[in-house]
């Protein structure tokens, strides 16, 4: 018989956590399970991923298309009615979401929140006779600033981190859930294939270093644009700097390149579907995050023999290791430490090809047919 699965997340846009949902529906086997996939939010042309879900996977939006068309119309208005209407509009949104989910709770036994976005109204859902499993992407398993998303934390049977730091965080801050680790993969036969696509014209046969991730405060964009500024003024380096991805700071980003006169040597290329030919072809792949849990792109980069520096992460720890054996993690968030380390790098062509046939190495460990056997036990003893 098979066992039936209700699976939550915010949204199919863009984005780490979002391509990762993806393939982790990918994985399962549609003979062992039935799942339905709850997404809270309707984004229209931006349910980038919705195609890759599996077609024997039932997936239902909990919100329409133009209620969130109407929200994201106020979300970054300074117009005073318009805040209004956005908070508004917000409070309804998550009501109208939890009014949704309540439809289908019947369909399964088990639960798996994907983003942990449940955590907010677990006490307002019946979920007698059912496993809860939040799967934690962010944060080291903290205590919330909520007092009620802490006592819902308590209502999950289990919680899956994605790092060593993340579970001990939550072993130390909770006392119901169980807590397991099972770490983020790749496909790399996917990312293989997808590297090897040509770049188009007005990128190719040329240098650059590049970044992948949402224009996100967290994401820290400034840091490197800093960094990549001092280096072309004080080292005159040739290289470009690249940034793929979209979000709510990219006027702040524009704004600060601009101010930099930087527009002619760092170019913001929005989001890409593939941006593994751009990684593939890079000098070198930054990663400027004010915290990461288990960043993808560092491990993708990692794959595709791409040499790593990033800011000091738990993620970064846990993917490179503390003695830096597999990239080069920063030892503080600080943006003449990244200039000298891009530099260095940009000119020992030894030094980073040392790191890139270790980092390919390390790679065995995350790469989906291994991670697909952890997730089919920890699901099958459910």
């Amino acid at each position: 018989m098979k066992k039936k699965i209700i699976i939550h997340n915010g949204n199919i846009s863009i984005g780490g956590q979002e391509r990762m949902l993806v393939e982790f529906l990918k994985i399962l086997d549609s003979n062992k399970y039935e799942v339905l996939l709850l997404i809270e939010e309707n984004n229209g042309d931006k349910n980038v991923y919705i195609e890759e879900i599996p077609s024997w996977i039932k997936y239902k939006f909990l919100t329409s298309e133009y209620f969130m068309k109407k929200l994201n119309e106020y979300k970054n208005s300074k117009n005073i009615v318009k805040k209004i209407l956005y908070s508004y509009l917000l409070k309804k949104k998550k009501k109208l979401a939890l009014k949704e989910i309540k439809k289908y709770l019947n369909f399964a036994d088990i639960i798996i929140d994907y983003d942990m976005g449940l955590i907010r109204n677990l006490h307002k859902l019946p979920l007698e006779n059912k496993k809860v499993i939040g799967w934690s992407h962010a944060g080291s398993g903290g205590k919330y600033k909520s007092k009620q998303k802490n006592k819902n934390l308590e209502k999950y049977d289990y919680i899956v981190a994605i790092n060593e730091e993340m579970k001990r965080g939550y072993e130390a801050n909770t006392k119901n859930p169980i807590i397991e680790k099972i770490y983020n993969f790749i496909d790399v036969d996917k990312i293989q294939k997808l590297s090897l696509e040509e770049l188009p014209k007005d990128y190719k046969d040329k240098k650059y270093i590049v970044t992948v991730g949402a224009l996100t405060e967290n994401k820290n964009h400034i840091l490197l644009i800093e960094a990549f500024s001092k280096l072309k003024i004080e080292n005159k380096i040739e290289e470009k700097l690249y940034i793929i991805g979209e979000g709510k700071e990219k006027e702040n980003l524009i704004k600060k390149i601009k101010d930099l006169k930087m527009e002619d040597e760092i170019f913001l290329l929005g989001s890409k579907k593939n941006p593994y030919n751009f990684i593939k072809n890079a000098e070198i792949c930054i990663v400027s995050s004010y915290e990461e849990s288990f960043s993808l792109v560092l491990i993708e980069a990692m794959y595709l023999k791409t040499m790593i520096i990033t800011t000091p992460t738990n993620g970064a720890n846990e993917v490179l290791g503390k003695n830096e054996k597999h990239g080069k993690i920063l030892e503080n968030i600080d943006a003449d430490e990244l200039k000298r380390s891009i530099y260095f790098y940009l000119k020992n062509n030894n030094e980073r090809e040392k790191y890139q046939e270790t980092a390919f190495i390390r790679v065995e460990n995350f790469k989906r047919d291994i991670i697909k056997k952890d997730i089919e036990e920890f699901i099958n003893k459910l």
